[in-house]
Order: C-alpha cells, then sequence, then structure tokens
C-alpha cells in the first residue's frame, strides 16, 4: 500500500509558500462562457466539458493544434473548442440534444484538422448518458442537481452533489476526479458555494499523481515501483488505491501550507503542464529540486501506466 510521507510534505509545505499561487481564472472566455451567461447554460457547459475531459492524448498521438498562431494542448484544446461551440450553438450541451449526439457529431466538434480526440464513441455515449438520465430524473433541469444538493458535497442522506453526480457514468470514478473538477469550477463560477468544505479535494489527474510520486508525497511498495519502471499497466484496483492516497497527500498539503485544496490543485496542475511534464520535465527550474525524490533518483520520473479509462 502506498504511504504519505509526512517529512516531504513538511519541505514541500515551506517551499510551495515561495511560488506563485493564484486560482484558475473560470472567468477567460478563451476558455469558459462569459460572466453574463445565465446559470443553467453555465452548468450545463461545465458538466458537459468536465465528462470529456480526460485521455485527450495518447502515445505518439497528441492532442493539440495551432490556431490564429497559438499552440493549444490537452485541456486547453478542449475548452477553446467547447467554448467556440458554445458561443455557436448554446443549445448544444442541454439535455434533449445530448440524447442524440453522434460519435460524427463528437468528432467534428472536436476536431482541428487531422487532430482529433481518441474514443469518440465513448465520449458520445457519455453525453448520451447524461442527457438521458437528466431527463428521466430532473425533467431536463441541471439546476435540480444544485437545488436537490442544497450547497452540500455529501449529505447524509445520500443526495449532495458528490452523491448526485454519480447518476452519471461519466461521474463515477471512485476517486471523483471529475466530480472535484466540476465542483472546483462552480464553486469558482459563484454557482455552488459548498457549505461541507472540508469533504473537498484535489481532482486527481495525471499530472497531480506523477509530481506526488516524484516528489516522494506518497511512498510506493516494491511492486508499484517495479512496474513503473518497467511501464507495466497499474490494475483498476492499484490504479485507484494509488489515487486515493494522492488525494490525501494533497489535502494534507493544503492544511500545512494553508492553500486552499482547489487553488493547490491549480498550482500543481499548473506546475505538472509547465515544468514538471511528462516526457522532459524542467528540473532547473523546479522549486522543489532540493527536496525531490525523483531528481535524486531517476526511476521515479516515469509516470505510471493506466490508460483504459474515461476518468482522468
Amino acid at each position: 500500500m502506498p504511504l504519505i510521507n509526512e517529512l516531504k510534505m513538511e519541505e514541500v509545505s515551506i517551499l510551495i509558500k515561495k511560488t506563485s499561487v493564484k486560482p484558475l481564472n473560470v472567468f477567460d472566455t478563451t476558455f469558459y462562457p462569459s460572466a453574463d451567461e445565465p446559470i443553467d447554460r453555465v452548468l450545463a457547459y461545465f458538466l458537459v466539458m468536465v465528462a470529456m475531459d480526460h485521455r485527450l492524448s495518447r502515445p505518439g498521438r497528441p492532442y493539440e493544434a495551432l490556431i490564429n498562431g497559438k499552440l493549444y494542448r490537452g485541456a486547453d484544446l478542449l475548452y477553446y473548442l467547447g467554448t467556440k461551440k458554445f458561443k455557436e450553438d448554446p443549445e448544444f450541451f442541454t439535455p434533449e440534444r445530448l440524447v442524440f449526439i453522434t460519435q460524427s457529431d463528437v468528432t467534428e466538434w472536436l476536431s482541428v484538422g487531422d487532430v482529433s480526440p481518441p474514443d469518440a464513441v465513448l465520449r458520445a455515449h457519455l453525453l448520451n448518458d447524461i442527457g438521458v438520465k437528466s431527463i428521466k430524473l430532473f425533467n431536463g433541469d441541471f439546476i435540480k442537481l444544485l437545488e436537490i444538493s442544497d450547497d452540500f458535497l455529501r449529505k447524509k442522506d445520500g443526495y449532495g452533489l458528490l452523491d448526485l453526480l454519480k447518476i452519471f457514468k461519466a461521474y463515477q470514478d471512485p476517486v471523483e476526479k471529475k466530480s472535484y473538477l466540476l465542483t472546483k469550477f462552480l464553486t469558482y463560477r459563484g454557482i455552488f458555494k459548498p457549505i461541507d468544505n472540508e469533504n473537498r479535494n484535489v481532482a486527481v489527474d495525471n499530472h497531480l499523481a506523477r509530481i506526488a510520486v516524484r516528489l516522494g508525497l506518497v511512498e510506493l511498495e516494491e511492486e508499484f515501483v517495479k512496474k513503473i519502471v518497467k511501464k507495466i499497466e497499474f490494475s483498476h484496483d492499484e490504479d485507484v488505491i494509488l489515487r486515493l492516497c494522492v488525494r490525501e497527500a494533497y489535502k494534507i498539503l493544503s492544511k500545512l501550507s494553508n492553500i486552499d485544496v482547489f487553488v493547490l490543485d491549480d498550482v500543481f496542475w499548473v506546475f505538472g503542464r509547465t515544468v514538471c511534464t511528462y516526457d522532459s520535465p524542467k528540473c532547473q527550474e523546479c522549486v522543489f529540486r532540493d527536496v525531490c525524490k525523483a531528481y535524486k533518483n531517476s526511476i521515479f520520473l516515469t509516470e505510471h501506466v493506466y490508460m483504459d479509462t474515461w476518468y482522468y
């Protein structure tokens, strides 16, 4: 079982206070709806886009495109195209339309030239699932999710926002990466104001998992290390165990550094995309270099493999 390294947490918490700490700007109209859009449309946009936010790039097939002289890659390209669609056809994101979305619809929407996301059939299915269940359970009104939750992430009656999102296939991840990402977006937009802040967590994507292992926030057992070094794919349960430990580690780090857990999520997500990257980490630019486990032992530079998923 992975273990949280308390000493490393202390070291990193001290250093992170020296970094630039600021939340994601979810009002940037390049990627998100403008501030004057009605709540129901904004909620629909984020519910759909986060459902699509997984495994955009594959080995040898990056999801990136040059648009008007600017390179958009991964999530940036996804949300750029999402916002473009929202401006052109906001009804696209309604339950009534989601029910009928096809593989070709997804491919046409999220492609630029010969660049397209993988698993268009699965992505269409996830959106169909949201549409059908929203109509059957909420009369096609996404706002019901907020009303029923009463601004709770979890409720004893099982109807907190995190609980309700599990209705949808896209949000049934046991580590709740997409659910926490959506919650963060809605919280930043002021649409959802969680009462039970103790239930907030980071959205453990591949960047956050990779960084936690590299820094040594979590200590892995020998079997996990061997799989990472040999690039052997983790099983579903092994991946869940690792990510749950990583999620708890960041929650502790949030408390130690006195940085909001959602903001901490943003900081390490950006850090993972710009400095502690998958294939060519810029260690000389890293504020954590002197305490980083992977900097001292390069075998930990390799990211654990778990490809067959629509969660991360």
